[in-house]
């Protein structure tokens, strides 16, 4: 019996883990990261016997009924032993449970604070220590955590407890649902929103993907999307937001069905179609205007000092209190390309299908196309511009980070915008190239499989 050499001095954790421990006491600052209880530095004094690798012995405390119970690791003696007969216990292996939550809450969870447009899954950690033991919430999130934890260590292992967690998770919700006609619980919705944060950017099939934007591509009103403002506090600059996305969905649907190559409409119906089309995202941009000048200073981008060589024009860059506001403002500013550009689209058939030059709808459909094609362009360098801080490789000053400062949730929320950006008729060359290279970086690192199909999907989207 041999003493197995010199021990880590790390957390239990973080030996567990594998990984370096700071020392910092009394808990680490790795497990304070994972927002987990560090569970401090004492351990048992190991020994191991010459000539039988794999095993060790650990001594229990004095006075305890099993103090003669030897407690083996995995290896060839837990054979001999297990075949002998001798009671030895087999190790139990972490369940990794813990640790994946951990995980997928720091990675994905974003807490309310002044600077943050609302939060993201910040209600998941309370939801989740409160469930009964058979509610969906649970294998839902532990499906949602392995598979974060999986890409993250690249294991095969946690993968499958993954995908085990992901079939008990479609059981229990499957059950919800036909229970009984009385109304969802939030446990249920929110069991479906991981679902989809499993099924959406690890997929393999496009046509899974597609399930993500048939709204935009519907050829029905889709009324069920509207949302009465009736009774909403308009004054609050995040719900007029939302009621101008609904409005910009409406647009895009009718513009859509007009503009397609598909159309069965005749000219002359396609011209009386798109005038109050037209005049309907007149109105939309106007209420843009008045929000942009109405939001609060906390949550407007903000320019900072740093001028990158590849940036067009010299332009400075932009930075906001949160990167999770950051991505808010990025993916609303995704509908605006869109919105813009199918805009310009309208004007431009308008225009070829009016026969007189003299037309007041030729006026509108000039005005409009020179207003579309300059908003557009100019959402897509804003899009642009605040890329490096949205990737963590600047600060809110724009002074640049040794280390980037990245989270799962914000490259998860970029798929979308960079593949719009990329597919837009009106981005340059440039700005096409810099949103594939962020988009390859962000499959390859995080495995999201949906950064590889999102830009076809872009594109059928703006045809």
């Amino acid at each position: 019996m041999v003493f197995p050499g010199t021990l880590s001095r790390g957390c239990s954790r973080c030996r567990k883990r594998k990984i370096k421990c700071d020392g910092r006491r009394p808990g680490c600052r790795r497990c304070e990261l994972y927002k987990a209880p560090c569970p401090g530095y004492d351990r048992p004094l190991a020994f191991r016997f010459h000539g039988e690798p794999g095993q060790s012995l650990v001594r229990d405390e004095p006075g305890s009924s099993s103090a003669k119970t030897l407690v083996l690791g995995i290896g060839l003696g837990y054979e001999k032993a297990r075949s002998k007969g001798s009671g030895v216990c087999r190790q139990p292996q972490p369940s990794f449970e813990d640790e994946s939550i951990s995980y997928f809450l720091h990675e994905y969870c974003v807490l309310p604070a002044p600077g943050v447009i609302k939060g993201h899954l910040d209600f998941l950690e309370g939801m989740y220590r409160s469930s009964s033991r058979t509610s969906c919430i649970r294998p839902a999130l532990l499906a949602a955590a392995h598979m974060s934890l999986s890409r993250h260590y690249k294991s095969s292992t946690l993968y499958v407890t993954a995908r085990y967690h992901y079939g008990a998770a479609l059981r229990t919700v499957n059950r919800d649902l036909s229970a009984s006609k009385r109304p969802l619980k939030d446990e249920t919705l929110a069991s479906l929103m991981l679902l989809g944060m499993i099924e959406d950017p690890y997929s393999m099939d496009a046509e899974t993907q597609n399930k993500q934007i048939p709204s935009l591509m519907a050829k029905d009103d889709m009324d069920c999307l509207v949302i009465p403002d009736s009774q909403l506090d308009t004054s609050n600059p995040v719900i007029r937001l939302a009621l101008v996305v609904t409005r910009i969905g409406q647009f895009y649907r009718a513009a859509r069905r007009i503009t397609s190559a598909d159309s069965t409409s005749t000219p002359n119906k396609q011209r009386e179609l798109l005038v109050p089309v037209i005049q309907e995202a007149l109105a939309i941009g106007a209420e843009l205007a008045m929000i942009e000048k109405a939001m609060p200073t906390r949550l407007q981008p903000q320019q900072t000092a740093d001028k990158r060589p590849a940036t067009p024009n010299n332009k400075p860059l932009v930075s906001f209190q949160s990167r999770w506001t950051a991505c808010t403002w990025v993916f609303f500013n995704m509908y605006l390309i869109l919105f813009f550009g199918r805009l310009h689209v309208c004007a431009a058939t308008l225009l070829r299908l009016v026969d007189s030059k003299s037309s007041p709808q030729v006026q509108l459909a000039q005005t409009t196309a020179t207003i579309a094609e300059k908003q557009v362009v100019s959402m897509t360098q804003r899009l642009c511009s605040v890329l490096p801080y949205l990737m963590g490789e600047v600060n809110e000053q724009g002074i640049p980070l040794p280390v980037p400062q990245r989270q799962s949730v914000v490259m998860y929320h970029l798929v979308w915008p960079l593949a719009i950006a990329i597919e837009s008729p009106h981005s340059s060359p440039w700005q096409v190239k810099e949103c594939q290279a962020r988009l390859n970086l962000i499959r390859d690192l995080y495995g999201i499989r949906l950064a590889s199909f999102a830009p076809g999907l872009a594109r059928d989207l703006m045809a």
